[in-house]
């Protein structure tokens, strides 16, 4: 699955340790881990990073920022505490971010709860007796999670929330911590690069998906994002659909997280991208194509939508339209017609069943 989701009652050290090596991720009191997210209608792929702490020498930019905003500001790190004071410069910080974010500082870290299953630590940067900044972090028994940093955007010239992250990496240097997760970038969607600048490319370390482990990002390729590589095998297959004169159309696929819901013995579909076939007559997907990344085969499915899911993607995604190319129903995979490597066996299957429908407007469907 491209996206789990948990929802543990505890979380000890050693688990959080288990989770964060294997990319997952703290977001209020649940657990999860995602490789393709959905921003501004578009379809991207989270790389997750984490940064090893021993014998670590923070880069010369980060050791500047620390020892200047160390001589500048009264810095805290403590056992982390929500209250009255980070909540008002929460409101302040989220009236002007570019972007959604929760309601509250209670409802970001906690869900709205009064109880915290996880360690978190926070980093307190005060100007005189006056909160100008503060982050929140995890501790495992030997990790480090950096959860969210929040800053008065009057002084967003000192680069706060670096410096946090900072102090956060030398909080774990100094206790003998191995590794810091910082959580993902996003090829192609800036806004999350500054956690590049923890590290060289030679200590920051990226997950890699095809081989589930950890690699230094001098040796990541934009060739292997995985919404590249999905992208890629299913312009490659519909050009070659569409040569052999079947109507096809490709649709993001928000829903595909579908089976982190609460349905038993339903089988949905995992991928973010498919191809639809026959869409001249279908005006909803029947007949699919997605490429599975860990198999590395295509897969040739008949299916049906189940339920309108409009109302779970209303905030993040346009609603179905031509224009949009999302499709938001659940998509039931009914029967699995050829799983394999050659695209020609699917062409040629897909002509094959093209021969036996119906066009438009004529008495059912198929011959």
């Amino acid at each position: 699955m491209f996206t789990e989701k948990h929802f543990p009652n505890s979380v000890t050290g050693k688990e959080l340790d288990v989770y964060l090596e294997n990319a997952w991720y703290r977001m209020g009191l649940s657990i999860f881990t995602c490789h393709f997210l959905f921003f501004e209608n578009s379809l991207y792929s989270p790389i997750w990073l984490r940064l090893p702490l021993d014998g670590l020498v923070l880069r010369k930019s980060l050791q500047k920022n620390l020892r200047q905003n160390r001589q500048r500001f009264r810095t805290i790190v403590r056992q982390g505490v929500i209250d009255e004071e980070k909540e008002g410069l929460y409101q302040l910080y989220k009236s002007n971010f570019r972007g959604r974010l929760s309601a509250t500082i209670q409802d970001s870290i906690l869900d709205g709860q009064p109880t915290n299953i996880f360690d978190t630590f926070e980093v307190c940067v005060y100007d005189g007796e006056r909160l100008v900044g503060f982050s929140f972090f995890d501790l495992g028994n030997t990790s480090l999670a950096s959860i969210k940093g929040v800053y008065d955007p009057d002084y967003a010239r000192f680069s706060l929330g670096i410096y946090t992250m900072a102090e956060e990496i030398q909080f774990g240097i100094d206790l003998g911590f191995q590794f810091y997760y910082p959580g993902y970038i996003v090829p192609g969607y800036l806004r999350f690069d500054y956690k590049l600048r923890m590290g060289r490319s030679e200590d920051v370390q990226f997950f890699d998906l095809k081989t589930r482990g950890w690699q230094a990002m001098s040796h990541f390729s934009s060739q292997n994002i995985p919404v590249g590589v999905l992208s890629g095998k299913l312009n490659r297959i519909g050009q070659a659909l569409a040569d052999a004169e079947i109507a096809v159309q490709m649709l993001y696929y928000p829903a595909y997280e579908a089976n982190t819901f609460p349905y038993e013995q339903e089988r949905f579909l995992e991928s973010p991208l498919f191809l639809t076939l026959f869409n001249n007559v279908f005006p909803r997907p029947r007949f699919i194509i997605y490429y599975d990344l860990w198999s590395e085969q295509y897969l040739f499915t008949h299916c049906m939508p189940v339920e309108d899911l409009g109302l779970y993607f209303e905030y993040t995604m346009q609603f179905d339209t031509k224009e949009a190319r999302h499709f938001l129903d659940f998509i039931l995979k009914k029967t699995q017609i050829i799983e394999t490597q050659d695209m020609q066996a699917i062409v040629q299957l897909a002509v094959e069943i093209n021969g036996l429908i119906k066009p438009p407007g004529l008495w059912g469907i198929l011959k």
